[in-house]
């Protein structure tokens, strides 16, 4: 006689743990693969803002570069001293030039036919007939030009800032050049190159107006022409933006580009590989993980707990129910009131939760900012000042200032403030610390530099204001008091009264100048 089969039975304790389980694996899965693809989005959405937000403000600092190149050359094209044929006297002015600002590699002097008069750091080019392409646009045009990356003399791929030099009669007697090497270290590294090369491979390029590119991390794509490529050719449309492309090597980009348009629709762009993405977005989800696993422990205990408790009468029952029939004398089980003991259990989960829940504290971050000019303010330079064991200050502040605010407003004021400071940060180096300290006040700190030198930056800064339209509609003018540590004081403090003397001597004297503090 063949047996029969018994029926599978399942316990609704098993029942209820395995919906349980399947349960809590689906939210654990979702939540992982919700947190993966939601943080992909975010980030791909955040590096394609920050990069079109870091390429503006790359393209304003290039366009605030050459805008100073040019002024620079511009203010050194009226020295009397151009105009001789002394080349030794030329080349000393040309040396000048080099080593009062980080601009140029080199410098040059070319009369009205091309022919070198002088040059600087060394006078290889003297005498040398220029026929390059930026000669000749210059020797052509007659204005500033800016030109194309080009070999030159020196078979060097350069750059050419010239600007025309005239006589006293207005006739043109050549032009006056300054050249960035490309492949060497520059001006465009300098500023360029400050960008952070992260662990996400991020990094910036510029192109000029044919798509040759001009700035790369990598001196070896310098002077590759990347036309093709889709963001390039939208900056050199003079859009900004931000857009995903794959670049010339076939690599997924999550790109920001601006167009820098005082250098000739030269575009800047700022790019992260896409593929960088995804190791903090698997970062998160490994985070995830971590806490919905204890959680997901925590939770699966206590459920086992009170499914124990549930079903363990339901049992009782169920046996009492099986067996009454055999044994009437069997004790009925005791039931307790479910539905009370389930309120109350819930009640005090949420009380718990309750409980532990903890508050969020901000700090509030002390700023060290000017933030109408940018400079550093008052309280940062008394933290600063004791870092330096040898440095020059430049004091000044601004003539008749109080004259712009009554005749034109304060708002004018301050539009007057952020243009001075503008031109001083131009004409500073990256090491030198510039601060607002007073209303129309302003301090610069030189570290590592002479009374010579200070002076020659001082006058440079007077100059360039001197001969500057201002937002008032007409150039203002700074007086100047300068003084060096420690050779003209014991302490920073007395340094600062001398400086402030000098500046008032400026002041008293006619206004417009500069006052060594002895």
């Amino acid at each position: 006689m063949k047996r029969k089969e018994k029926p599978i039975r399942l316990r609704i304790q098993w029942l209820i743990l395995g919906l349980l389980a399947f349960a809590m694996l689906g939210t654990y899965a979702g939540s992982v693969i919700s947190s993966v693809v939601v943080s992909r989005n975010n980030l791909e959405k955040n590096y394609l803002i920050e990069n079109q937000y870091y390429a503006q403000k790359l393209a304003a600092v290039t366009d605030s570069l050459f805008v100073n190149m040019i002024k620079n050359l511009t203010i050194e094209a009226r020295n009397e001293d151009l105009m001789t044929n002394d080349s030794q006297k030329i080349h000393k002015e040309l040396d000048f030039i080099l080593q009062s600002t980080t601009y140029f590699n080199s410098t040059f002097f070319a009369d009205k036919t091309g022919r070198v008069v002088a040059s600087a750091p060394d006078m290889a080019l003297k005498g040398t007939k220029l026929t390059s392409v930026g000669a000749k646009k210059s020797l052509e045009k007659k204005v500033p030009i800016i030109s194309k990356p080009y070999v030159g003399v020196t078979g060097k791929l350069i750059l050419l800032i010239s600007v025309p030099v005239f006589d006293e009669s207005g006739s043109y007697e050549g032009f006056l050049a300054g050249t960035i090497y490309l492949h060497e270290d520059n001006s465009l590294i300098q500023v360029l190159g400050q960008h952070p090369k992260h662990e996400n491979n991020s990094y910036v390029y510029v192109v000029d107006s044919e798509g040759n590119i001009i700035y790369h991390p990598d001196k070896n794509r310098i002077n590759d022409n990347v036309k093709e490529n889709k963001v390039v050719q939208y900056v050199l449309e003079g859009r900004n933006g931000n857009l995903e492309v794959t670049n010339t090597k076939g690599i997924a980009m999550l790109a920001g580009y601006a167009s820098a348009a005082s250098t000739s629709k030269w575009g800047i762009v700022s790019q992260t590989p896409k593929e960088s993405v995804m190791e903090p977005s698997f970062e998160m989800a490994r985070q995830v993980s971590l806490i919905a696993i204890l959680f997901m422990l925590f939770v699966f205990a206590l459920s086992l707990i009170m499914l124990k408790k549930i079903v363990n009468p339901i049992r009782n029952l169920a046996l009492y129910a099986k067996q009454m029939t055999t044994e009437p004398s069997r004790p009925v089980p005791q039931i307790p009131n479910w539905y009370f003991e389930l309120k109350e259990l819930k009640r005090a989960i949420l009380i718990a939760v309750d409980y532990y829940q903890t508050k969020l504290t901000n700090a509030e971050s002390e700023s060290n900012l000017d933030p109408l000019t940018g400079f550093y303010n008052r309280r940062f330079l008394e933290k600063k000042i004791s870092e330096f064991d040898r440095y020059s200050v430049i004091l000044f502040d601004i003539d008749h200032f109080k004259a712009v605010n009554d005749q034109f407003g304060h708002q004018a004021g301050d539009e007057v403030l952020k243009f001075l400071s503008e031109l001083v940060k131009g004409e500073t180096r990256a090491s030198d610390l510039c601060f607002r300290i007073g209303g129309e006040e302003f301090l610069i700190i030189l570290p590592e530099t002479d009374i010579y030198i200070t002076e020659s930056v001082a006058e440079r800064i007077r100059k360039i204001t001197e001969y500057t339209l201002s937002p008032s509609g007409k150039p203002v003018t700074v007086s100047m008091g300068i003084s060096s540590y420690p050779a003209a004081a014991d302490s920073f403090s007395e340094l600062l009264n001398k400086t402030d003397q000098a500046l008032y001597k400026a002041k008293h004297e006619g206004r417009n100048r500069v006052v060594i503090a002895l």
